[in-house]
């Protein structure tokens, strides 16, 4: 059984458990997987992860990752950056904006960094209206961001901050608290 740390319409983001990584790649369309080049980043960052299931936890259907980023030398200029993958079966059905409102109510409530941003390819527009509907904001294009298949994509930016939450972007429910555990009762 796998610890849920939030729960949606439908969704939960669960932990992320032993052999994940390899079942979502064998069952994977890997449609926007990015290039891997054999160069080691010149600096390391603890990347986070998280399963998507359905709502009781028993289904994978993606996952999300998310790594602290800097934009300058004090802890108040830290944000999360984030990634998410859903399997072809769980696509078009609203589970990738549900999966964002999850992230942002859990990194909000159990952390006390104030941005989270992410990106997505600029042909990649279910995600663009994803992210929208989830209450992120727009920011503009990432010139050749990622490399995939030996070229550069360019990748369209979305932000949110804790204060457009309040801002009523989100619904009431978004804004709870997470669910780190649950049981009888």
């Amino acid at each position: 059984m796998r610890t849920i740390l939030a729960r949606g319409k439908g969704v939960a983001l669960a932990e992320w458990t032993d052999g994940d990584g390899e079942w979502f790649d064998e069952h994977s369309d890997g449609v926007f997987d990015v290039d891997r080049d054999g160069r080691p980043l010149p600096f390391t960052a603890p990347i986070h992860r998280a399963v998507v299931t359905t709502e009781d936890g028993a289904e994978v259907l993606g996952v999300v990752s998310w790594h602290p980023v800097t934009y300058g030398p004090s802890y108040g200029c830290l944000a999360w950056n984030f990634g998410r993958a859903l399997l072809p079966s769980a696509r078009g059905r609203g589970i990738g904006t549900e999966v964002l409102r999850l992230l942002v109510r859990h990194l909000f409530d159990s952390t006390d960094i104030d941005r989270i941003e992410g990106s997505t390819d600029v042909t990649n527009t279910a995600a663009q209206r994803s992210m929208a509907k989830a209450g992120f904001t727009r920011e503009g294009v990432v010139r050749g961001g990622q490399l995939r298949d030996g070229e550069r994509h360019d990748l369209i930016s979305f932000s949110i901050l804790r204060s457009d939450v309040t801002d009523e972007k989100l619904t009431a429910s978004q804004i709870g608290r997470a669910e780190l555990a649950s049981g009888d009762g």
